[in-house]
């Protein structure tokens, strides 16, 4: 059973944008109290989180290193422009940790598959690769996109799509990738992951 802490942490940091623009806008919170707030939940990420994988580490530390650091510069300079970043950290920090190990393989999507399967053929192999590759160009463009909603976009348009349409998005890659890899098994009668 999942810890319930643990798990509110999560959730808390899922809904991440809309904590900001109601926090700001229909609450009035002070940004430093909401970057203390932030800064709360990410030291308990680190708290809660227990992964073998490496890759898996690298990632958290990434992401709570990112988030950590713009929730302090948040709170010290009482700024909402720091909290607003982010999103754009965040979606670097995959793109990093899935672009090096397509570089470096094994993929990350390999790394994750291959405990569950002992029988692991070079279909799969390739298989999550092109999947790894699909995940950076998402996480890529997601860079580009969340910028421009923090430069440009407004304190709607970025919560509209960093909170909603970018979780849509991930969404129906998922949906398209449980997809192919039944057709994959259908067609190659071979267990992938």
């Amino acid at each position: 059973m999942a810890n319930p802490l643990k798990v509110g942490v999560v959730v808390l940091l899922i809904l991440y944008p809309f904590l900001i623009y109601f926090g700001l806008d229909y609450f009035k919170f002070k940004a430093s109290h909401l970057g203390l707030f932030f800064l709360a939940l990410f030291v308990l990420r680190i708290f809660f989180t227990k992964t073998k994988s490496k890759t898996a580490r690298w990632q958290l530390i990434f992401t709570v290193v990112i988030g950590g650091t713009l929730a302090t510069l948040t709170w010290i300079f009482d700024s909402k422009e720091f909290l607003l970043w982010y999103p754009v950290g965040l979606s670097t920090a995959f793109f990093l940790v899935f672009t090096m190990s397509i570089i470096f393989p094994p993929t990350i999507i390999e790394q994750i598959a291959r405990p569950r399967n002992k029988d692991f053929p070079e279909v799969a192999v390739v298989h999550t690769r092109n999947v790894t590759i699909v995940w950076a160009t998402f996480f890529g463009l997601n860079i580009i996109v969340s910028s421009w909603t923090v430069v440009y976009g407004g304190m709607e348009v970025w919560t509209l799509y960093n909170g909603l349409l970018s979780y849509i998005i991930v969404g129906i890659l998922i949906g398209i990738e449980i997809l192919v890899r039944r057709r994959m098994k259908k067609n190659y009668k071979q267990k992938l992951p």
